[in-house]
């Protein structure tokens, strides 16, 4: 059980004198030691400050998987500041969204992702060749080095990840220090990490998952090979140099490792746990293949700091594991009544790991949900062990899962409806072998307008996401509707979840 109240930066100070020269992140052929890496995030701490940087200012973060991810976490941690990581998959018009929300004070990127970030008008550092008006982030580690006041907290937030669109719009979810270190410190005793252990960081540092695991890799002592574009053959191959030894993943990630370590003759020797979302049938091949390793279930959320509940899968097939004490994990109807076990209901959690709760752009706070317990909007189980058994999303969070990626439904029918010759749309997920689920729209057009299924989707990549647009679509006359004359959104995905459309994108 995990009763301590460190902050991020405690934990990192000791890891610089308790592990030294122990790889903390690798990356490419380079190495950063914990000793290296908490002397860098000081610096960076110093450089932040005389930017301007106080406590409770947002710095944006637009860039892959680079250490400058995890540094700037550690400095605006120092400084009792928030990280707000931008998922790089964003449309530019996302990312302004998120800029605006957020109201950053400056804003760091590779150049690669620059122009998403056209329309920021703060202070603007590039991670690599810096572009005209943008300065070099390496101006920020020569300032001089000056005492930081010890203004922060295990209270402070610290994260920020934009996330469930249930509205149309993306919401910040604000995470504390104390969040981020019990969830990583209870990770790290539930899989029994240690200083020889090295993640895999294949997994985007712009999500809770990527950033939870190489966080409760790190402060357990170990090391995260970070990856900046998930390819399986090179992952076999940095798996094996690095003697890998934590791997956690999306469909249709370990599959594709699978196959590559088949292809290569390689046995992924050196790993013994691996996570994420997959399928049954692919966990069972990654035992026979990989017999020394333990597959791990979960269930988290980004509001609840990554994975709340989690057990070897092996321990009960199907279910997504046990909630991590001191947090607690229950099932509620509707009234907000807990329900006894094998009842379906809502999965509600309390506990140190839930989120400081939703960012508001008004009063640059975050607001938090009204109740004892954090309602995730998935539905789900208990049996009479404590597992929790996941039953799909709750009727107000019809949330898509796609390739690791959250997709909201209505975010995408915005889209879809602002395209002049659509006049209603219903979108949902179907099952896909592929990617886990896939992005459904059903839609009808205006009189006497045309448009084509190509020409929509599209339209559609152009305003969001490309992650989020359909990958079918079906053309129909009209849609189904409730007595209230509500469209009848179930009986439209009853009628148009099976294969039969008219177009399918798998690009």
């Amino acid at each position: 059980m995990v009763l301590n109240d460190n902050t991020l930066v405690d934990l990192f100070a000791r890891n610089a004198r308790e592990q030294g020269d122990r790889s903390a992140l690798l990356i490419n052929h380079e190495r950063l030691s914990h000793s290296a890496f908490h002397a860098t995030t000081e610096r960076l701490a110093q450089g932040l400050a005389a930017a301007g940087v106080r406590h409770r200012d947002r710095v944006a973060v637009l860039a892959g998987n680079r250490p400058e991810v995890l540094l700037l976490l550690g400095a605006v941690a120092r400084l009792g500041a928030i990280l707000v990581p931008i998922n790089t998959r964003l449309s530019a018009h996302e990312v302004r969204h998120v800029l605006t929300d957020a109201t950053p004070l400056l804003l760091l990127a590779e150049l690669a992702f620059a122009p998403l970030a056209d329309a920021f008008c703060g202070h603007r550092y590039a991670l690599d060749a810096a572009p005209l008006g943008w300065l070099p982030f390496a101006d920020l580690t020569l300032s001089p080095a000056a005492p930081l006041p010890d203004v922060a907290s295990a209270g402070d937030g610290v994260l920020m990840i934009y996330t469930a669109a249930v509205s149309g719009q993306q919401r910040g979810a604000l995470l504390s220090q104390r969040n981020l270190v019990v969830a990583s410190q209870l990770l790290g005793q539930r899989l029994q990490l240690g200083p020889n252990d090295v993640l895999l960081g294949a997994l985007p540092l712009y999500h809770v998952a990527g950033i939870g695991f190489a966080l409760a890799c790190q402060l357990a002592g170990g090391a995260t090979l970070l990856i900046e574009r998930f390819d399986a053959a090179a992952a076999v191959q940095a798996i094996d140099a690095q003697r890998i030894t934590l791997c956690v993943t999306f469909s249709p990630m370990l599959a594709a490792l699978l196959d590559a370590a088949l292809a290569g003759g390689t046995p992924l020797g050196s790993l013994r746990v691996v996570s994420g979302l997959e399928a049954g049938d692919t966990i069972v091949r990654l035992e026979a293949q990989c017999p020394q390793v333990r597959f791990w279930s979960g269930y988290g959320q980004t509001e609840i700091s990554s994975a709340v509940c989690i057990a070897p899968y092996r321990e009960r097939p199907g279910a997504a594991g046990r909630a991590s004490l001191p947090n607690e994990v229950a099932v509620a109807d509707e009234a907000g009544q807990l329900l006894p076990p094998g009842q379906t209901g809502e999965i509600v959690v309390r506990g140190p790991t839930v989120f400081l709760g939703w960012w508001d752009a008004g009063t640059r706070r975050a607001i938090a949900p009204p109740g004892d317990w954090h309602h995730t909007g998935d539905l789900g189980r208990l049996d009479e062990l404590g597992y929790l058994w996941f039953a799909g999303r709750a009727a107000h969070k019809a949330l898509i899962k796609t390739g690791g990626e959250n997709v909201y439904p209505e975010e995408v029918e915005l889209a879809l409806l602002a395209h002049p010759a659509v006049a209603a749309a219903v979108v949902f997920g179907v099952p896909d072998s592929h990617w886990g689920e896939a992005v459904r729209a059903v839609c009808v057009t205006q009189p006497q307008q045309e448009v084509g299924a190509d020409e929509l989707i599209e339209f559609v990549a152009s305003r969001i996401a490309r992650f989020k647009r359909p990958r079918d679509l079906v053309f129909v006359e009209r849609l189904p509707t409730l007595p209230d004359g509500t469209t009848n959104r179930a009986a439209v995905a009853k009628a148009h979840g099976e294969p039969g459309t008219v177009a399918r994108f798998d690009s």
